[in-house]
């Protein structure tokens, strides 16, 4: 059976701030190093990663020590703001996520003629950050070791083997960008401001294999916020990169969907992710030692578009699953398990049925949007938008538009649908449903009605109905309106008129 606990206590774990996944590189005989765990925060677009990484390390006497990490591409460096570790833990006991855990972890580039090229060198607040592109690797040694004397560094040739087989191994892999972090560790604990890393790549990607350098035991804690989740299927595939003796464990939680605005405190760039993007949140979490297979990675055009809720029982003996998913969650469910023309509930997604005959798929909200944001049909709101909440039944009987479409216009509107607030979050203009509670009068108001869209079978094209009543003076306009898809957007692209006084 399956065993679930909150992360309520992950706030003692984000409080200070983080051990990020560097190697460090400690070139003094006579001074230890002590790393227990690792912390980092990982969005992704699909397109970009950003890696937001702090330190807190204690050496036995005060020291400096080179932190080294590898990149799938050039990354741009730049410190975090405040402080987005503690954020993210009060965000995670928002969502209330919940971890399902094992007992143990279980089974092109620019042409160049230099091997070794500095792309970025700066004193980043307590860092001093080199970023660096490999080119030829044979060279890689001799560079290291008059890179380390330029810093000052006295290491012996044991350290600087270990790194160069560790560059080998990137490199062999495809991976050429790497950050040298210079920072000074004490005798006491010490904070190191978070460093952000944004770079261009399509898997999610955080490199633990650097870990290895140091050795020993310890923590590693993967915040995810990304287009997706990773369920149990998935993560099978994942959990081999982990180390599998000597009581390894590994963890991974429950997701929850997050917005834009919720994570401008992590992240302040409200650009990195669309306002229309479905994000969501995840932690996983390994404990053991640091001898890992490979690096963490994963496509994240592979993960599921929505929420994944992990069980515990079984639903003769009170199976539940945890958090319980919100309305919005249950609509990217919904848009995966109920495709268009689907009448019959799907039955056992995470121990509920979902009512597929109500679903209305979220691009027939973008054609809904995309209707009202062009502002071409005479009579018809164009800004500040009331619809009424159940769409209208109605029939399309003219010849303008292929058959199939037409019929899948009248298969959708012979009963009216419930609306939902699930219009795109970035569309023009703003499209709001009328509260039950709001006054019956029209005076001053009118009434806005759409019907269902019919789809041409690429879902390509679509056809609707939208009409608008005012009360002083009395009139009503109606009319069919053909949009296209093109690209990314819907185009009104004809319109008749079917009614009006």
């Amino acid at each position: 059976m399956k065993q679930l606990f909150a992360i309520q206590v992950i706030l003692l774990f984000l409080a200070g701030a983080a051990y990020a996944d560097k190697g460090p590189v400690l070139w003094h005989k006579d001074v230890k190093l002590s790393q227990e765990s690792q912390k980092a925060i990982i969005f992704h677009n699909a397109k970009e990663e950003v890696l937001i990484l702090g330190t807190e390390l204690k050496a036995s006497r005060e020291t400096e020590i080179l932190e080294f990490i590898p990149f799938p591409s050039e990354p741009e460096v730049g410190l975090a703001k405040g402080n987005p570790l503690e954020e993210a833990a009060r965000l995670i006991n928002r969502k209330g996520l919940v971890f399902t855990f094992s007992d143990a972890v279980k089974g092109g580039g620019e042409n160049t003629t230099a091997p070794v090229e500095i792309r970025f060198s700066k004193k980043i607040g307590l860092h001093n950050v080199t970023v660096v592109k490999i080119n030829a690797i044979d060279h890689f040694d001799r560079w290291l070791e008059d890179f380390f004397k330029s810093k000052g560094i006295q290491a012996d040739r044991e350290k600087l083997s270990a790194v160069y087989r560790n560059a080998q191994d990137y490199i062999g892999r495809g991976i050429q960008y790497f950050v040298f972090d210079q920072v000074r560790v004490s005798e006491s604990v010490r904070l190191v401001e978070p460093l952000i890393y944004r770079f261009k790549t399509d898997r999610i990607y955080y490199p633990l294999k650097t870990s290895n350098l140091i050795g020993g035991k310890g923590i590693v804690e993967l915040i995810l916020i990304l287009p997706g989740s990773i369920t149990e299927d998935i993560w099978r595939s994942i959990w081999t990169v982990f180390p599998s003796r000597n009581g390894g464990d590994i963890k991974i939680s429950s997701s929850s969907k997050v917005y834009p605005d919720e994570l401008t405190a992590l992240y302040p760039d409200a650009s990195f992710f669309s306002r229309s993007a479905k994000i969501y949140l995840q932690v996983v979490k390994y404990s053991g030692t640091y001898d890992f297979k490979d690096d963490f990675t994963y496509p994240v055009g592979k993960l599921v578009p929505y929420a994944y809720r992990p069980a515990i029982g079984n639903r003769f003996t009170g199976e539940s699953f945890g958090p319980l998913l919100t309305g919005d969650e249950r609509r990217d469910l919904r848009e995966v398990y109920c495709p268009p023309g689907r009448s019959k509930p799907v039955y056992d997604v995470y121990g509920s049925s979902l009512d597929c005959w109500s679903f209305i798929p979220n691009d027939e909200y973008e054609v809904y949007a995309a209707l009202f944001g062009q502002g071409k049909l005479p009579g018809i709101p164009a800004s500040d938008v009331v619809l009424e909440k159940t769409t209208l039944r109605k029939e399309y009987r003219g010849g303008k538009v292929d058959a199939a479409m037409a019929k899948d216009f009248n298969d959708a509107n012979r009963a009216g649908y419930d609306l939902e607030n699930a219009f795109p979050p970035d569309g023009k203009p703003a499209i709001k449903i009328r509260d039950d509670g709001e006054s019956a009068s029209t005076l001053g108001i009118g009434r806005t009605y759409l019907s269902r869209a019919g789809f041409n079978k690429e879902r390509t094209r679509a056809l609707l109905y939208v009409a608008h009543v005012e009360s002083r003076p009395r009139s009503l306009v109606g009319y069919f309106v053909v949009l296209e898809k093109k690209g990314k957007e819907w185009r009104v692209t004809g319109s008749e008129l079917a009614a009006g006084y």
